[in-house]
């Protein structure tokens, strides 16, 4: 069953990309509420556990996706970058059930890493941000941090589950990095066919990280870090 969501994952991921690289919008609109719920069907079949807040995080990203979609003014980018900001709140909040000590000298490195991405890449679009300068800014700091704190884990112990969650810490960031180019630096659609299959593996590789820290968990192989 597995395989088949997987390959159902794809399709409808590339045909996404395809409609949205074409500018096939009545077409877009069928297929890319379709990504995350078929994402959602992968996780439920395989986890034991079915965390609360990746499932609230499943919600927050779809929510934010369709915001985006319709997008019928700033008052609804607004809100899809609140969806995409409370879903990484969910994210972080089950990273820290898997992750009991934290130090900030330790983190350093990976703070380097993503702080130095993040302040870049705002300045060179903040003042093209307007009334999403606020919104930018702190779904920004929230995703770096939560970023850095993931490189150093991946530094610490190289394993399967760190190393998905950094890629898809970054593959999902590159999308978001693309979504602003086009929404407020380029005020047009620069970056299409790239957006939505970014968007679908970054999600997933989330997910397949926490599914993996949820493996480690329940067969005993789980070290605290």
């Amino acid at each position: 069953m597995k395989p088949l969501l997987l390959a159902l994952i794809f399709i409808i991921t590339i045909l996404d990309s395809y409609f949205y690289g074409r500018g096939l919008e009545p077409y877009q609109l069928v297929f890319e509420p379709l990504i995350i719920p078929s994402i959602l069907a992968y996780y439920l079949l395989s986890s034991k556990r079915k965390d609360r807040f990746i499932l609230i995080a499943f919600f927050l990203v779809w929510m934010g996706d369709l915001l985006l979609l319709i997008e019928w003014g700033s008052f609804f980018l607004q809100w899809a970058v609140f969806s995409y900001w409370l879903m990484q709140l969910s994210f972080i909040k089950v990273y820290r059930s898997y992750q009991f000590q934290y130090s900030f000298n330790a983190h350093l490195l990976g703070l380097l890493f993503w702080g130095s991405y993040l302040v870049v890449f705002l300045n060179h679009v903040y003042s093209s941000l307007g009334n999403m300068k606020i919104h930018g800014v702190v779904y920004g700091v929230t995703l770096s941090a939560f970023g850095s704190i993931a490189v150093m884990e991946m530094l610490k112990k190289v394993s399967k589950k760190n190393i998905f969650l950094v890629l898809g810490l970054l593959i999902f960031s590159i999308r978001d990095v693309f979504l602003t180019y086009n929404k407020k630096y380029f005020n047009e659609e620069v970056f299409t066919f790239s957006i939505p299959i970014l968007h679908g593996i970054g999600f997933f590789i989330i997910i397949k990280a926490f599914l993996y820290y949820e493996q480690d968990v329940l067969s005993g192989d789980y070290e605290k870090s």
